[in-house]
């Protein structure tokens, strides 16, 4: 059983009912829930939760650090005080989360790492990607170990050099031939898109969509832009 985060979201209500909204709304997806005749048969995900964003908590839109409706759970699970600074909250009406700086500085990371790479792979000969040696290894496993496979890819000059600048490995990341050779386009869309989502989301309609791969990535983004600006988003912290 593991802790994730799902970001549930909710129609306008009073911030004093925000707590009983979450329950009623993750009610349906309880290990434990008592399904009656005629309910939806759901894939359940929980078994206890908490408002805790730790770690994903949303930034606040400047000037409205002390806006009442911004919600910020006061303990964690295991009952230890949390303290969320004023420019963070783990969830309030949509138009008071500050959802475009984290995806400028995402978008702005990966131009970064883009450029870093660019300028350095030029002075050596093009390398090859490590999913070119693996497919080989894949494809002849007895006469082209995974050992030698990796062995292989490092052994190209612009891996053997990048491997020697912790430095810029810091600002790169792995695997760069792969991820920042030529799209770079597709490397920024896919950094904004991972910039806000949680594990899971759960919509104003009742779906609890796991959020495992690009498209929901995508999607995640897409609907918490076009919530009304008076629904609520907020981060919950569940075990399942």
């Amino acid at each position: 059983m593991a802790k994730e985060r799902v970001t549930v979201c909710l129609p306008r209500c009073d911030p004093g009912d925000v707590v009983q909204a979450i329950t009623a709304a993750m009610a349906p997806f309880d290990y434990n829930r008592d399904a009656g005749v005629g309910d939806p048969d759901v894939e359940t995900w929980w078994d206890y939760w908490q408002i805790d964003g730790g770690g994903i908590e949303f930034l606040v839109v400047p000037g409205h650090e002390d806006d009442p409706r911004l919600i910020r759970g006061a303990r964690t699970l295991s009952g230890e005080p949390r303290n969320v600074p004023p420019g963070l909250c783990d969830g309030g009406p949509r138009a008071l989360l500050d959802l475009e700086t984290p995806r400028v500085r995402a978008a702005a990371e990966a131009r970064r790492a883009f450029e870093a790479w660019q300028d350095f792979a030029k002075a050596y000969p093009p390398g090859r990607a490590f999913g070119a040696f693996r497919a080989r290894h894949l494809a002849d496993p007895e006469n082209y170990s995974q050992i030698q496979a990796v062995e292989d890819y490092r052994a190209q000059p612009v891996i053997a050099a990048f491997r020697d600048n912790p430095e810029l490995e810091d600002v790169v990341g792995g695997d760069p031939i792969a991820r920042l050779s030529d799209d770079l386009d597709g490397l920024v869309r896919h950094a904004v898109d991972a910039a806000l989502p949680s594990n899971a989301l759960l919509t104003l309609d009742g779906r609890w969509l796991d959020v495992a791969n690009a498209e929901r990535r995508r999607y995640f983004t897409d609907y918490l832009d076009a919530l009304p600006g008076d629904a609520y988003a907020v981060r919950v912290l569940y075990h399942g």
